[in-house]
């Protein structure tokens, strides 16, 4: 978060608007989809989506599969504002990469890929153990 708010500074952003500018940036989506996907409370993200629509960046839309949650989609003012920090990432990412040692950053890779293993099989076990409890009940 402190490296997207230092990236987006100098153009008068924060990590919280590019998180929310980012996953309206495909398509339009609710406030609560939002907060759901980003693992926040749709009182913060409310709060930030408001402020990004009084700057105009985002503007509320009718949602036709719920009259009562609006849907939250991007301005042509806002996708130029995401693509600037978008492009910012980029050059930034770039920066960092030219100063990493390429086998630490594989050794690292290969590390957090058995971690994904282990987890996805522990999840598969816990699933199957919770599936055999609710057959034997």
């Amino acid at each position: 978060m402190r490296n997207g708010d230092r990236l987006t500074r100098s153009i008068g952003q924060s990590s919280a608007r590019w998180q929310v500018l980012g996953r309206v940036g495909d398509q339009p989506q609710t406030v609560a989809q939002i907060a759901r996907n980003m693992g926040h409370t749709r009182q913060s993200v409310q709060r930030v989506a408001n402020v990004l629509a009084t700057e105009g960046l985002v503007v509320y839309q009718e949602n036709p599969a719920d009259r009562r949650a609006q849907l939250l989609a991007l301005t042509p003012q806002g996708a130029e504002v995401l693509r600037t920090i978008y492009s910012l990432n980029q050059e930034w990412a770039r920066h960092i990469m030219t100063k990493l040692n390429p086998e630490h950053l594989d050794t690292v890779a290969d590390a957090l890929e058995e971690i994904a293993r282990i987890l996805e099989t522990d999840e598969q076990q816990t699933s199957q153990q919770e599936t055999s409890k609710k057959e034997g009940d």
